[in-house]
């Protein structure tokens, strides 16, 4: 009985682990499936700048993650969303920034996007540090 509860708790773990490490594009069905912050009100704590542009003939996104608060923040994530001329989601990609954003920071990304009439740009996640261990 204990083997089958850990062979079923490590198929959820793997499972679990499998569908978060994914950063492919993927198509909004609805908007139940839609993926939408972790963190309501980052807009406190950063501000994020980008442009539209293409790299080799593709779409790309390039911009900035600007922190403005007085702590760092680790294991930040950005939500990127393809919109259609009506403001729906058509496509979402999740992308890790890599390193932490230090007090006052800022870090620049680049990020493949599928064609869209317009995007979006937001924080998904990320972790605080200092200033009471957390933003």
């Amino acid at each position: 009985m204990k083997a089958t509860n850990v062979l079923a708790a490590a198929v959820l773990i793997g499972g679990g682990v499998a569908g978060c490490a994914s950063m492919e594009a993927m198509p909004a069905a609805s908007p139940a499936h839609e993926l939408h912050t972790f963190v309501p009100g980052w807009e406190r704590f950063f501000t994020i700048d980008w442009q539209a542009g293409q790299r080799k003939g593709r779409p790309i996104l390039s911009g900035a993650v600007h922190n403005q608060y007085g702590a760092t923040a680790s294991r930040v994530q950005l939500l990127v969303e393809g919109l259609d001329d009506k403001g729906g989601v058509v496509s979402q990609r999740v992308i890790w920034l890599g390193d932490s954003i230090g007090p006052f920071d800022t870090v620049h990304f680049d990020v493949p996007v599928e064609p869209a009439a317009n995007y979006r740009v937001t924080i998904f996640a990320y972790d605080g540090q200092g200033r009471g261990g957390g933003l």
